[in-house]
């Protein structure tokens, strides 16, 4: 009767213990996922202004070129 006493409590221990890390490690996971989410899309709206800055020295070598030609 003892060691089913003591039996009981370590397993509701060891399962609650288990039951939090798994919560923590999800927890984490799905942080990593949202961090590299967030990073993706700051890289896409900097690849975007990166485009539109090389247009614009694009567009003006053009009109120098051209003034050089006048």
């Amino acid at each position: 009767m003892k060691k089913i006493l003591f039996y009981i409590p370590s397993l509701f221990l060891i399962f609650s213990f288990t039951a939090c890390s798994s919560k923590t490690q999800s927890d984490i996971i799905d942080s990593n996922s949202k961090d590299i989410s967030s990073l993706l899309q700051t890289l896409i709206e900097k690849e975007k202004e990166i485009n539109e800055l090389n247009q614009k020295l694009e567009n003006c070598k053009n009109s120098k070129e051209k003034k050089w030609k006048n």
